[in-house]
């Protein structure tokens, strides 16, 4: 019988915790959304003051993220190549999603919404590198 790695109650919390730090620390105010491997929400939060469509794309982007198997920024490349592939799922070509992985399996995904590119992926990667230190 085969087996996968999920993401606990524990490892989600932090890597909430940690995205949200960073987002403070930036000074933004963001939505951090948190899905398991077939994109259904686990974690999903938004700060004082982010705007009402961050929830949305923050959860499309992690969505992305782990339905892709790959960063949701990377998606804009392929779509050049295959624009069908935005009529499959609610796919968001925008940075900002990441996978969550563990030893190459793909757990889930982790979207920020709230600031440039830049700063949603540097709030993802916080996130991820908190689950490093669970």
């Amino acid at each position: 019988m085969n087996t996968k790695p999920i993401l606990t109650g524990t490892e989600l919390d932090a890597m909430l915790s940690a995205a949200l730090m960073e987002a403070g620390r930036l000074g933004l105010a963001a939505t951090i959304a948190l899905v398991d491997d077939g994109g259904y929400a686990l974690r999903l939060h938004r700060t004082d003051g982010a705007g009402p469509m961050t929830p949305t794309v923050a959860l499309a982007k992690a969505r992305t993220a782990a339905l892709m198997r790959a960063p949701s920024g990377a998606l804009t490349a392929r779509l050049k190549d295959e624009p069908e592939l935005l009529r499959l799922t609610e796919y968001l070509p925008m940075p900002g999603g990441q996978p969550i992985r563990h030893d190459g399996i793909c757990m889930g995904g982790i979207g920020v919404s709230g600031g440039n590119p830049a700063q949603d992926e540097a709030i993802a990667q916080a996130g991820l590198d908190a689950l490093k230190s669970v």
